[in-house]
């Protein structure tokens, strides 16, 4: 390629990324969230799905917590403020599903259904629901050989991690489309009819 082919090929390629610029085009980015710090329950212990989970938070720059600690000066007496700014994310099931899809004559299974199911809720710190209970299940087959089962078992994982994968974005884009509004739970209603029995006929 001489010099002038050559840039003619970077000219052409400056082009081709100030079009994709043009129309919109652009890399993925994480959802902006309007929480800053979100509490994980209800998962089983070392899960992988909420290590990603927790990595993933992390990335759009919300703090995961152990737990929710009450503000410091003691609460005895005190009817706790909810935080807006805090959230639960409550693990309501977290499980990988395999079954026999089909078998041969002979009773060998020749194909696998494999499923990834996670169910789950989204709350305010001081209780009330944000996102109702919400299940995310997604399936794979993958065909199976007794006498490679070893190799197929490492596909089996890498299929779970993809889907698991793919589960999370889904929950987070769910948690992209929380508003702020919502963080804040609702005057309680009942205090209105309260003040107005109190006036004098």
């Amino acid at each position: 390629m001489n010099r002038r082919s050559a840039l003619s090929f970077l000219a052409l390629g400056a082009a081709a990324s100030a079009g994709l610029s043009g129309c919109g085009f652009a890399l993925r980015q994480p959802p902006k969230l309007v929480f800053t710090r979100v509490q994980l329950t209800g998962f089983a212990p070392n899960s992988p799905l909420a290590a990603e989970l927790a990595r993933s938070l992390e990335n759009t720059g919300v703090t995961v917590v152990d737990r929710i600690a009450p503000p410091a000066g003691g609460t005895s007496g005190v009817q706790l403020k909810p935080d807006p700014d805090v959230v639960v994310l409550k693990a309501l099931s977290d499980k990988r599903e395999q079954v026999v899809a089909t078998k041969t004559s002979y009773s060998q299974v020749r194909e696998l259904t494999l499923r990834t199911r996670f169910k789950f809720q989204l709350s305010r710190s001081g209780g009330g629901e944000i996102i109702a209970p919400t299940e995310l299940l997604l399936s794979r087959e993958l065909t199976y050989n007794e006498a490679d089962a070893l190799a197929k078992q490492d596909e089996t994982e890498a299929l779970h991690r993809a889907m698991q994968t793919d589960i999370v974005q889904q929950v987070m884009r769910r948690l992209g489309a929380v508003r702020a509004e919502q963080l804040v739970a609702p005057v309680d209603s009942v205090q209105a009819p309260a003040l107005a029995s109190s006036n004098p006929r």
